[in-house]
């Protein structure tokens, strides 16, 4: 390996991102290509290993893709990690569709530090607990998203490592509140059992005594855990729960995923965001990180990382078996103006500290500090 001396002015420090990547449509590929970018913008040389599933086809290389990867395949963490051994520093991000067996091998060949981001500790499978905080306690430095989710993960070290708390960055920013009657309720994201939309479907049948009536939309494709029947089949038995309340004509379902200025506009014609999961457990969530950042009031169910997020009155978290408390909350933020008003400045206020630009900056930050370069980059729009 070559010796690089890093405090060199004139060096331009390589990272390589281990991570999934577009063409992949997950939030957290996507969030990976605004990171690469502004990280690239900030004064580094980047490299993209990106990590491919079963069935998904190699694309064209860009945005600094360097190789392709299957994550399932057993020579994935020696080839990562080769290819990663010839930058200065190597960020590998785990998702829930990355195995967190890649990590042990990985470790062992890696040449050079290692900043380890964990997308959604909650996620990770019991059996792979001990796997996971023995990577944790021999990486360089941890990432997490949230606060629920590095207090989890430092109780499966004993407290041992210092843990970094990034969002993953949102693109979105905050809207001004319209004037409009207030009626839209708006999901987004993967398609799926557990979304938890049965419970904006059923409050709407309770809040047929608004004028004009509140619709909900829903737009996502399949999650890609799940075959695409699986999808039809979920979505199929979400208007056969309209129909049977009444409210089919309230309910859209868009199966598309838009780009950025498409979902741009269905956030702009929305009042209200739910975030519904059926999971009492999840330590984080992109989709309400994103969706606190467009300045829109959200509602959602009351699971951990829900529970943080909204403690600043960003929204209103509601008990997963209370529909009465989801048609109340509902009730108040499309109808109640000084509610309303309240929560999206409170959304708004925290909008910048989401923004990607804020979390390429504090990468860059625990990039240099482990490197050990003091000459800091200034991360730019």
């Amino acid at each position: 390996m070559n010796v690089i001396d890093l405090t060199d002015p004139d060096h331009i420090p390589r990272v390589a991102m281990i991570t999934r990547f577009p063409p992949s449509e997950s939030g957290s590929a996507m969030a990976a290509l605004d990171l690469s970018r502004s990280l690239a913008r900030g004064g580094f040389a980047v490299e993209v290993v990106r990590l491919i599933l079963p069935g998904e086809a190699s694309a064209d290389a860009g945005d600094s893709v360097v190789m392709d990867v299957n994550a399932q395949w057993a020579m994935c963490p020696r080839i990562a990690a080769g290819r990663a051994n010839r930058c200065d520093i190597a960020l590998l991000q785990i998702d829930r569709h990355v195995p967190i067996q890649i990590l042990d091998e990985l470790l062992s060949e890696l040449e050079v530090p290692l900043v380890l981001a964990v997308d959604d500790v909650s996620s990770v499978d019991p059996n792979d607990t001990l796997l996971l905080a023995g990577a944790v306690t021999k990486a360089h430095a941890v990432v997490v998203p949230s606060e629920t989710a590095r207090r989890r993960l430092t109780a499966m070290t004993n407290g041992s490592v210092e843990i970094d708390v990034i969002p993953p960055g949102s693109p979105w920013r905050p809207l001004q509140p319209d004037r409009r009657v207030r009626r839209e309720i708006l999901s987004w994201g993967y398609l799926a059992p557990g979304m938890g939309a049965e419970r904006v479907i059923r409050s709407l049948a309770q809040l047929g005594d608004l004028e004009p009536k509140p619709r909900y939309r829903l737009v996502g494709v399949t999650d890609p855990g799940w075959t695409q029947q699986d999808g039809a089949t979920y979505r199929a038995a979400l208007v056969e729960e309209a129909e049977r309340l009444g409210v089919q004509d309230r309910l859209d379902i868009v199966p598309i995923l838009h780009s950025r200025k498409g979902m741009e506009q269905e956030i702009a014609r929305s009042d209200v965001i739910a975030v519904v999961y059926d999971s009492r457990d999840r330590a984080s969530s992109r989709i309400l990180a994103e969706a606190v950042s467009t300045g829109r009031p959200v509602v959602a169910t009351a699971f951990p990382a829900a529970i943080e997020m909204l403690s600043s009155g960003a929204g209103l978290t509601v008990d997963h078996d209370d529909p009465d408390t989801m048609t109340a909350a509902l009730k108040t933020l499309l109808t109640d103006d000084r509610a309303y008003l309240s929560a999206s400045q409170a959304a708004a206020t925290m909008s910048p500290k989401l923004s990607v630009e804020e979390t390429a900056r504090r990468y860059a930050s625990l990039l240099h500090r482990r490197l050990g370069n003091r000459q800091m980059s200034v991360i730019t729009s």
